[in-house]
């Protein structure tokens, strides 16, 4: 009896191990986004694009060609104190807190193989400003909302941003994002 017994477990416990266990149902589908690709650009452009009248851009387009040749020559002749009267107050306030002017000194490659820590924004001016903008040329522009847009250059055959400007009154200045 005490074999039979012995055998029946055995054989009830063989039979448990032997089911595979029910498998779990399938997971439900997810919709997933692609991932944005990655570009050049500093900032995304946006998506979709502010809608204004073809007149409105083009004429926006042609007086901002003709500030940023003067923001060039500006740039070139390193006339910081005419440079600043292009920005509006949210630029100078972004560009002249040290936490801002820390955290470009450790990003920027070029300043840390000079050792070099911006400290006003003249330094930014000087270091940053000056060897990236002064031959800049406007391809495009990108309308953010009413008065803000997007400036933007080829090289290269890829797209960079430029500016944030913003209009006041007839006015574009130099905005930060």
């Amino acid at each position: 009896m005490r074999l039979t017994l012995v055998g029946l477990i055995l054989l009830v416990w063989a039979s448990s191990c032997a089911t595979p266990p029910p498998r779990p149902a399938p997971p439900a589908p997810v919709a997933v986004e692609p991932a944005p690709a990655p570009g050049p650009t500093a900032a995304p452009a946006p998506s979709p694009e502010f809608q204004v009248s073809a007149e409105r851009k083009q004429a926006s387009l042609a007086q901002i060609k003709v500030l940023v040749d003067q923001l060039n020559a500006l740039i070139a002749a390193k006339d910081f104190s005419t440079w600043k009267t292009y920005l509006d107050q949210d630029y100078i306030q972004t560009y002249s807190d040290p936490a801002k002017l820390r955290d470009i000194s450790a990003r920027d490659p070029v300043l840390k193989t000079m050792n070099m820590k911006l400290k006003t924004m003249q330094d930014y001016f000087n270091f940053e400003v000056v060897p990236s903008r002064a031959n800049t040329t406007v391809d495009d522009i990108s309308f953010l909302d009413e008065n803000r847009v997007y400036v933007w250059t080829v090289v290269d055959n890829e797209r960079f941003l430029l500016y944030l400007l913003k209009l006041y009154g007839k006015e574009w200045k130099i905005s930060s994002w």
